[in-house]
């Protein structure tokens, strides 16, 4: 299942010390009453907080999280159940003159302490009850700090409710904090570039029907483009003048154990080299095939992760040259980052193989406390510098960064961000500058540039203010020249909580009045002063409706966490994602392309790739 987001090893742990202490639950009453605060009527922020404590699960809780659907099965994270978790009131208001074009942002968050630093016994989720009663979203991580973002203008009440995952018989204290903000939007300068063209190539009917959380490849010595669907891994050929492609299942080897199960699916290609690694995560490490063939031959086994425990959920690869002064038996260092090791929650580990991903070396902490487990995918510049981002670092989006092979890292924050729930993704150009897109958590599309390794910002824009964009989903970057840059992501011009079951439905509930998620993608020919911004699938929806990024069973997680994004040799942008809203020549059950009523929307999770046909490319040698 993929994404867990919740530590099964730590489960069982809770249910040890559940058998072990079978106590009375400690009090959940608030400390106060209702907690007020009001959305300021200019640009700016106002905050209230308040003190509470998540009583002791029991065994009642989060300790099956995901599995089989089956999510909370004993009501603990239940409102109608307030002995089993704490709740808390906070009466937001809106000023009646406040102007259409500032964009506000309610932010709730609980955040409670570590035990010694290792969160091995307190781990709480949050979920947000709106003024009619009704879910919100919720916050599952793995960090001592949960975070919802609202960015409808809906007063009144709304209940934040904590229960605890795991945690001692006295229960967990916690700080609660609801902040409102009124943002002015800034404009970012439109390029006067001749927009580039892409066409969506999807897959065919009964091929990646499965493709939650895609991987895409480019092996620029053969040309190929490889991606990774659940357990599949396709060699996709096109023929961009007919606009058809080809799927070719290639990890078929009935002896490899990469292509069987899955909790998690990661690809990845090195470009120059060629080499493709394909990992299904297996708990504690992965089963891993790498091929320099394309699979034409069965893939060799791996050791998987890092030696030890390295974490077991949302596992990454990537790689790339080695610092000055490091080298391996392979041309390229080869990470595998994961989330979760052993008990430790909140944390996060990167291993180092130096023979092309066949062993990796120790695990190495990518930081303490600064930064939520689940992260995004490891990226390496051509200096080596290696980054993984996290969109929670704190109450801001943030990279970890090594610039010695992985032995260190540092966490650098995005001065201006506000934590989100949806990966961030790192591009590095041919003169190392980095590129870092994101999902804001007011929802806007926005890229952050350093020519400095992150220490440095010279930009962070709100590029979906090119196309109206309200909220955003899965924002990735790929760049090419070092002022050469494309970032994609899924946006809709529907302002609102994009988690809630109603998010652009009738008050009926029976069809889509906005909520059609587009992929857009924009592109920078000068190192970021101006974009071009093109709607890559203008005639038909990634999505229509939610999209639910906190884990579990939600309906409306159809998409899981992420897309991704490649060039291929010439520099030509290709995009792998799982497309939520087909026609019955892909679903029977669907037609969610012509029609915008809410029972034809199939919520599928089908694999297609947007590839690039014409414009400059990221690369300037290739414009013609």
């Amino acid at each position: 299942m993929p994404a867990l987001q919740r530590r099964l090893l730590a489960g069982a742990a809770a249910v040890a010390a559940a058998c072990a202490c079978l106590v009375a639950n400690a009090s959940s009453a608030p400390a106060s009453g209702p907690s007020e605060v009001s959305v300021p009527s200019a640009p700016g922020h106002a905050s209230t907080s308040w003190q509470g404590n998540a009583p002791f699960n029991n065994g009642n809780s989060g300790l099956v999280w995901g599995q089989l659907g089956v999510d909370d099965p004993t009501g603990a994270c239940d409102p109608a159940n307030p002995s089993l978790n704490s709740q808390h009131q906070v009466r937001v208001s809106f000023p009646k003159d406040l102007p259409r074009r500032y964009e506000t942002l309610v932010r709730f968050s609980v955040r409670w302490t570590d035990d010694a630093g290792a969160n091995t016994t307190n781990d709480l989720a949050m979920y947000l009850y709106g003024p009619d009663g009704k879910l919100v979203a919720a916050s599952d991580g793995s960090q001592n700090l949960e975070g919802i973002n609202v960015t409808s203008r809906v007063p009144g009440t709304y209940n934040v409710l904590v229960c605890a995952f795991q945690n001692p018989p006295t229960g967990t204290a916690y700080t609660g904090t609801a902040t409102a903000y009124t943002i002015k939007p800034r404009k970012v300068a439109a390029s006067k570039a001749k927009a580039p063209t892409y066409h969506q190539f999807s897959a065919p009917a009964g091929v990646a029907d499965n493709a939650g959380e895609p991987s895409i490849g480019s092996n620029w010595k053969s040309g190929n483009t490889l991606f990774t669907s659940n357990t599949d891994e396709y060699v996709v050929h096109f023929d961009d003048r007919a606009r058809t492609s080809t799927w070719k299942n290639v990890n078929t080897d009935p002896t490899d154990p990469s292509n069987k199960i899955s909790l998690d699916p990661i690809g990845w290609t090195d470009h120059t080299t060629g080499r493709t690694i394909v990992s299904q995560l297996y708990l504690a490490c992965s089963a891993t095939a790498y091929s320099d063939d394309d699979f034409t031959t069965p893939g060799r086994p791996s050791q998987g992760c890092g030696t030890g425990i390295n974490g077991f959920d949302h596992q990454t690869i990537g790689g790339g040259p080695y610092p000055k002064g490091m080298s391996g038996s392979y041309p390229h260092a080869v990470y595998y980052c994961s989330q979760g090791g052993a008990l430790v929650l909140g944390k996060a580990y990167c291993s180092r193989s130096d023979d092309g991903g066949v062993t990796f070396g120790a695990p190495v902490a990518l930081w303490s406390t600064e930064c939520s487990g689940i992260h995004g995918h490891v990226q390496v510049g051509p200096d080596g510098t290696a980054y993984v981002p996290n969109a929670v670092c704190g109450n801001h989006q943030g990279v970890a960064v090594s610039r010695d092979g992985g032995q260190t890292w540092t966490v650098r924050t995005i001065p201006g961000s506000i934590a989100g729930q949806s990966d961030p993704y790192v591009g590095i150009g041919k003169d190392n500058t980095l590129y870092v897109s994101y999902a804001d958590g007011t929802g806007e599309a926005r890229v952050a540039i350093s020519r400095d390794h992150g220490r440095t910002w010279t930009r962070n824009l709100n590029i979906g203010s090119l196309a109206g964009i309200r909220n955003t989903e899965f924002a990735m970057v790929v760049a090419g020249d070092g002022d050469r840059a494309s970032v994609a992501f899924l946006g809709t011009r529907t302002p609102g909580s994009t988690q809630a079951a109603s998010f652009g439905k009738s008050a009926d509930g029976k069809t889509f009045t906005g909520a059609a998620w587009h992929l857009y993608i924009a592109t920078t020919y000068d190192r970021g002063a101006t974009w071009k911004m093109v709607d890559a699938t203008p005639g038909d929806p990634v999505q229509r409706g939610c999209i639910w990024n906190a884990g579990g069973s939600n309906p409306c997680r159809n998409l899981l966490d992420f897309d991704a994004i490649t060039i291929d040799r010439t520099g030509h942008v290709m995009v792998g994602l799982a497309d939520g809203c087909v026609g019955p020549a892909l679903d029977k059950a669907s037609d969610c392309v012509a029609s915008d009523t809410v029972s034809a929307n199939g919520l599928v999770n089908h694999g297609a790739i947007v590839r690039q046909l014409s414009g400059k490319t990221l690369f300037a040698k290739y414009d013609r």
